[in-house]
């Protein structure tokens, strides 16, 4: 979207927001119009609820009109402006930097993740301890070596619940 399509689509929206409020100033200037006390009362009368009736509908077109715009307003915002070939490379290539920066971060903890899974398999195959087993040994240096090798050693690469599971049935 050019900076001409912008501009009309906010001249639109200031335009239609003008209108209401006419409108709005009509019909109240109409439900207040004084009544004359001489004359024809009832032709006043009924010339002020007609002027009010067709401003009032006036009223909900224009605002109906303003929530088009608003709404081609909202899409612009999620879908963002139309840009040319080649204009915003810099701040794409920041975007794409800190999209692998946050990849590198969730690796890593899927990574960490694995490993503690790993060793708390390991732990319930060895001796059926639980967590608590496992970071006691870790803290005493007791489980040095309870990282992935030992996992393998115990049950094989893919240590995971059937391994352990398998070896809480035997006993």
């Amino acid at each position: 979207m050019n900076r001409r399509e912008h501009s009309s689509l906010l001249d639109r929206h200031d335009r239609a927001i003008a209108q209401i409020l006419t409108r709005f100033r009509n019909m109240v200037e109409a439900a207040t119009a004084p009544i004359p006390t001489t004359g024809n009362i009832l032709q006043q009368a009924a010339h002020n609820r007609l002027v009010m009736e067709t401003e009032a509908n006036a009223l909900i077109s224009e605002v109906q009109g303003l929530i088009v715009i608003a709404r081609e307003i909202k899409t612009l915002w999620a879908r963002g402006p139309l840009r040319q070939p080649g204009q915003d490379d810099d701040r794409e290539a920041e975007l794409d930097r800190q999209s692998q920066t946050v990849l590198n971060l969730y690796n890593q903890a899927m990574a960490m993740r694995d490993q503690a899974i790993r060793r708390e398999a390991a732990a319930r195959a060895n001796g059926g301890a639980g967590p608590s087993t496992t970071a006691a040994n870790a803290a005493s240096g007791a489980g040095a070596g309870a990282g992935p090798s030992t996992a393998a050693a115990a049950g094989g690469a893919g240590a995971g619940p059937s391994t352990s599971a398998a070896a809480g049935s035997g006993t």
